[in-house]
């Protein structure tokens, strides 16, 4: 496909998505969230489409082709686990906040507006990192299919999302997520079964074999419970997923909408680091793009892949877009929609001008990680009672500081890729030693203060 007719594509898909919310009327409250009216198919949906963005071509692959079968797996497990914390947890914290929008209102409820501060801060580093992993992803994967420009692409998706997200907030992001998560369902779908026709079943076996999938080393093992852990305490601070929990109708709506999305996120990631194994296997060169560099890339499987990573970063970046400016203006700022709405405008612009100086998708997650490691025990922790907001401080901060202590005193920063503030191990992968400093000490320390206040 040329340059020309892929521009053509992006546009003509960005103009469907964003007709698809002209007629949508928002009102003030529903730019944050909706009001318990969302039923198991549209959540399930919602939670897939804004769950799935444009990393998952790219960040499965790099954690296959550096890593082993306990990576691919546990990568898999953790696009999953955090849809478990939000089956169980979910329906409490929207008890305790009916009338809440995201997790930190829930934080002021019990903790206080200080911890609601801390943790809207931690939340919009998260989120942040994730939107210029988004973005990064375009630069990334756009030109590799198409040869069009991916700061092009990256203004094309940040002005269309910015014009429905500015007159329709929450809702709109909403509305296109449940035709989107059919379109990526789908569009999937129809990739990999291009893909295993131009390849067969047994060479991909073997090459996967090739690459790893079977082989399961310790240090692979503990790279896996580490992402295990990272990822499954950093969605928890995702409040694009808050926003969807508070919108459910019910208590049933939510917890089997979180089992259906928690199954099709854990076999998509499956899948994609599997095709990241038979690209290591293959002796493909660049871990970001080891699957896509196995397609062949003809007009149908150009038109696939551009359809499907449009639609991938855009139904991503709209949550992120939506989610990070209604953190900032209910927990941090306390304005309105039209204050989000400028919120919004910034954070596109620094997410796409950051997001040209990425080099690695997994490590811009890994520093957002440990944050929220040291974080997700002790907001949990005084789920019934109220408390002081020193139950979060002092843990956090302890923690955090004991995570980098580690790395600053048992880890070789002269040969580990990772340095200090990234915590990777010696092979690039996630160090589990660094993330269980940061969680036990975590848990060690809110334990202690517990006591101590009492």
């Amino acid at each position: 496909m040329n340059t020309l007719s892929a521009y053509f594509l992006i546009i003509a898909l960005l103009l469907v998505i964003f007709l698809r919310t002209t007629k949508i009327k928002s009102s003030e409250k529903e730019y944050f969230v909706l009001n318990k009216t969302e039923g198991v198919l549209g959540l399930s949906l919602s939670f897939y489409a804004s769950g799935m963005g444009l990393w998952i071509l790219t960040s499965p692959a790099e954690v296959a082709w550096y890593g082993l079968g306990y990576d691919i797996y546990g990568y898999a497990l953790s696009a999953a686990t955090p849809f478990v914390l939000i089956y169980f947890l979910g329906p409490k914290v929207a008890s305790i906040t009916p009338d809440g929008a995201t997790l930190p209102q829930f934080i002021e409820s019990r903790y206080g507006q200080p911890a609601q501060k801390l943790v809207s801060c931690v939340a919009v580093l998260y989120m942040s990192a994730f939107l210029i992993a988004e973005f990064a992803s375009i630069n990334f994967l756009f030109p590799s299919i198409s040869n069009v420009s991916g700061l092009v692409v990256s203004i094309f998706i940040g002005g269309v999302t910015f014009l429905y997200l500015s007159k329709s907030g929450f809702k709109a992001s909403y509305v296109t997520d449940k035709f989107q998560g059919i379109g990526l369902i789908v569009l999937l779908i129809v990739l990999f079964s291009i893909w295993l026709n131009q390849n067969s079943f047994s060479e991909l076996v073997a090459f996967s074999k090739t690459g790893g999938i079977d082989t399961f080393e310790f240090f692979s093992f503990k790279s896996a419970l580490a992402v295990i852990v990272a990822v499954t305490a950093a969605e928890i601070f995702s409040q694009g997923y808050w926003q969807r929990s508070f919108s459910a109708e019910n208590t049933k709506s939510l917890q089997k909408a979180s089992i259906f999305a928690g199954l099709g996120c854990f076999l998509t990631i499956l899948i994609l680091g599997f095709a990241g194994s038979v690209g290591a296997g293959k002796g493909l060169e660049n871990p970001s793009l080891s699957f896509i560099e196995q397609l062949d890339l003809n007009l149908p499987m150009s038109l696939v892949l551009i359809s499907l990573c449009t639609l991938l970063v855009t139904s991503s970046v709209d949550t992120l877009e939506n989610a990070i400016s209604s953190t900032i203006s209910l927990d941090l700022v306390r304005k309105g929609s039209t204050e989000a709405r400028y919120i919004t405008a910034g954070l596109i612009i620094l997410s796409i001008f950051c997001s040209l100086y990425v080099t690695s998708i997994f490590n811009v997650f890994l520093i957002a990680d440990l944050f929220a490691v040291c974080m997700v025990f002790p907001v949990f922790y005084k789920l019934k009672n109220k408390s002081s907001s020193l139950y979060i401080f002092i843990p956090f901060f302890g923690s955090l500081i004991m995570s980098y202590l580690y790395r600053l005193i048992f880890v070789d920063l002269s040969v580990n890729p990772g340095g200090i503030f990234i915590p990777t191990d010696l092979y690039g992968l996630a160090d589990l030693n660094t993330f269980l400093a940061g969680l036990i000490s975590s848990i060690l320390i809110t334990i202690a203060y517990n006591k101590v206040a009492k």
